[in-house]
């Protein structure tokens, strides 16, 4: 059995891959479109109705709504764990731009670095890396 996590974009999802991609280093290992799929109005064509990122071999889907109603919540966060300080650091500098600092790189009891972050697009984000 595979678990593959699903995120709800409201139009952004095109935005949230960049930012993924450029933070954690996710792979597009496919991308299709409302307009390939051909479903949706004229205005969703270039919206993305399904995505698949891969994190290092994890693997997890994105997509733009389709008329749903998009709420954030805390209820899901996903947790990073990275190789060392340094790297916590650099990636909570990119992905903390427009969104909520929730803790600030510092050591804690279960990592020497350890971070908390709700991004732009309201998905909440722990980084830390092993002791």
């Amino acid at each position: 059995m595979q678990v593959i996590p699903r995120i709800y974009m409201g139009g952004n999802c095109r935005e949230a891959i960049a930012l993924y991609g450029d933070v954690f280093g996710a792979t597009v290992d496919y991308m299709m479109t409302f307009g390939d799929a051909k479903m949706g109005t004229a205005e969703q064509k270039d919206l993305i109705i399904n995505s698949q990122l891969d994190l290092d071999g994890h693997k997890f889907h994105l997509a733009d709504n389709m008329g749903m109603n998009i709420v954030s919540g805390n209820q899901l966060s996903f947790t990073v764990i990275l190789s060392n300080p340094d790297e916590v650091k650099a990636a909570f500098e990119k992905i903390k731009a427009g969104g909520t600092v929730m803790m600030e790189p510092a050591p804690s009891f279960f990592s020497p670095c350890h971070c908390g972050v709700t991004d732009q697009f309201g998905i909440t984000w722990q980084i830390n890396c092993s002791k």
